[in-house]
């Protein structure tokens, strides 16, 4: 995953679980190892769609398990979304 990316993605997650380390591990598992319920995966999911301008689909978000996941959901949405605006100020879409 993009640096840049996965550690906005660590500093929004920090901003819910202030214990979690900075270099956390991709295979930490949301639930079992960083104690993330629905409703603080509902409450990063705000945050993230808010920070990165993306709407996160909700079957993507229910397949998440461990931190790698989170990190390649938002990756493939804001690099696609970026891709999107290239696409349309070059003018491919008139």
């Amino acid at each position: 995953m993009n640096v840049t990316l996965q550690h906005t993605v660590q500093q929004q997650l920090q901003d819910l679980l202030p214990q979690l380390a900075t270099d956390a591990s991709p295979d930490l598992q949301l639930q079992d190892d960083l104690g993330l319920d629905s409703l603080d995966v509902v409450e990063l999911v705000i945050r993230l769609e808010q920070h990165f301008g993306v709407d996160l689909p909700d079957a993507e978000i229910g397949g998440w398990r461990t931190l790698g996941d989170l990190y390649a959901t938002v990756e493939r949405h804001v690099v696609g979304r970026a891709a999107a605006w290239w696409r349309l100020s070059l003018g491919f879409f008139q």
